[in-house]
């Protein structure tokens, strides 16, 4: 059995620009699990990073004369749902050149809702339905089940299948509860050399070390990894321990000559005992590496002893949600028990930027009773909390989210082309907005913020990681492109 992890022809979030292309986080822990197992031979084929047409695709991909291919993806920040469109394009083509190659999807979006991706895309023949991701033991019992003359596929949890015209659904997959028992992802078989930040950074990759959040935010992009039957999932955050995180940036570090790390996690810092084991053995291994997060604030000033060690090993930049404009909005986004609002978001970045770690903000507009004033609420908070970055986002309601059960409801939504739900595009308008004022007020409120005197000034020459200012160099570059692209539904991804 010949397994084939296939990232397809295809961009990437726009406000990066072409070329930020790191490694498939879901391909490289699923083949290393795979491959452990010995439930198949595995190999990569990354058409982004390499270049390749769909044509050049099909060409590899029959020379490499695989029994299966599996697509998927855990990060929204890859594209959002508009990856999935190229991930069936490709499918599409596989099956009408080798029709007896079996066609895997799991991971982003596939575990919201399998059934109606599988009726409306019959090139696929499984889907794998795994919270945050856990697709490793249904890909191995699948793929040893294939083997078989008559497979067994309703004893394999986490299953979808078709079985005379109908598609079934498996009962679903428990936890993987210790996520150190997994092995290291298999950064080998990918084109580890070709990987580039922000279209500015080599040597650059990503990296995700847990998966599921504390938070469970109503309008969370990561609703698309919960199996709807088990929603409470979505907050059984788990994690890699600190040492195996630093076990993983040594192998990037001094195998693959990896400069600049992004971690993908959306809560990294959620586990007061990861951190602290982490900062410990990047203390004793001095690594020639640094490092960005995405965090949750209230994990920041709980560990706001470790900070300063921490950018000693590494931490240049963190990204923190600030998800509205009062203090009461802020707490609607269900952050937790400790009191976050504007007052101590505004202290968390000015602790950070004294230990010379630069800050970005983001936060999202366009939801149900969002109008104008509230949206210039939203621009005057974040100026106040006074982030280095902002990143704006437009709602784009995530099936098995809270907020997406009510647009549903409503009918709201009018951009069904799930090509254009990459957080960039309008796809429903407010009870006060059309889609097209929300875009145009969004786009106000981006240029606002940089043209506070002052702010660009600090972000070029304040840090002294060379990273901040590449950074915000590229977003600078690209962000006009973007947000013309997104008023004109131009395909990003």
């Amino acid at each position: 059995m010949k397994l084939l992890f296939v990232t397809p022809p295809m961009g990437n979030w726009a406000p990066w620009g072409e070329r930020h292309i790191a490694s498939n986080a879901l391909h490289a822990q699923l083949a290393a699990f795979i491959r452990e197992k010995k439930s198949a031979e595995v190999a990569v084929l990354d058409c982004r990073a390499l270049g390749l047409d769909i044509n050049q695709m099909m060409d590899e991909i029959k020379s490499r004369d695989p029994d299966a291919v599996f697509f998927g993806s855990l990060i929204p920040g890859a594209g959002g749902a508009a990856q999935l469109s190229r991930f069936h394009e490709a499918m599409k083509q596989i099956k009408r050149d080798l029709p007896e190659v079996v066609t895997v999807g799991g991971g982003l979006m596939y575990t919201a809702i399998p059934k109606e991706i599988m009726e409306e895309n019959p090139e696929i023949d499984f889907v794998i339905v795994s919270v945050f991701g856990d697709c490793e033991y249904t890909l191995a019992e699948l793929l040893e089940e294939l083997k078989n003359p008559a497979p067994k596929l309703s004893e394999i949890n986490g299953l979808v299948y078709r079985k005379n015209g109908e598609i079934v659904l498996n009962p679903k997959r428990e936890l993987i509860a210790n996520l150190d028992e997994l092995p290291m992802p298999a950064y080998d078989l990918f084109p580890m050399e070709r990987y580039y930040g922000y279209s500015v950074i080599p040597n650059y990759n990503e990296a995700l070390t847990s998966r599921g959040c504390e938070g469970a935010c109503h309008f969370c992009y990561e609703w698309w990894l919960v199996d709807p039957r088990s929603p409470r999932d979505f907050t059984s955050h788990r994690t890699r321990g600190g040492k195996k995180v630093a076990e993983e940036m040594e192998i990037l570090s001094k195998q693959y000559g990896i400069k600049a790390l992004t971690f993908m996690d959306d809560d990294f810092n959620s586990d007061r005992q990861k951190m602290v084991d982490l900062v410990e053995e990047l203390e004793r291994k001095k690594l020639d590496l640094q490092w960005f997060i995405l965090g949750r604030a209230q994990n920041f000033i709980r560990d706001a002893d470790l900070i300063p060690r921490l950018r000693k090993v590494g931490m240049y930049q963190v990204l923190i949600g600030i998800d509205g404009g009062t203090d009461e909005e802020i707490a609607e986004a269900r952050k937790g028990p400790m009191k976050v609002g504007v007052k101590e978001l505004r202290e968390l970045v000015g602790y950070l930027r004294q230990n010379d770690i630069s800050t970005i903000g983001t936060y999202i507009n366009g939801f149900w009773e969002d109008d104008e004033a509230k949206i210039r609420q939203r621009v005057r908070a974040v100026d106040e909390i006074d982030t280095d970055l902002v990143m704006i986002q437009v709602l784009n309601p995530i099936p098995g989210s809270p907020i997406w059960k009510r647009a549903v409801k409503e009918n709201v939504i009018e951009v069904k082309d799930l090509s254009l739900w990459d957080l960039e595009h309008c796809v429903m308008p407010t009870k006060h907005l059309t889609r097209q004022q929300l875009g145009e007020l969004t786009g106000w409120a981006f240029k606002d913020f940089y043209s506070k005197p002052g702010r660009i000034e600090r972000i070029l020459n304040r840090y002294t990681s060379p990273y901040v200012r590449m950074k915000f160099l590229s977003f600078k570059e690209n962000a006009a492109k973007f947000e013309k692209g997104a008023a004109e539904d131009a395909r990003a991804v």
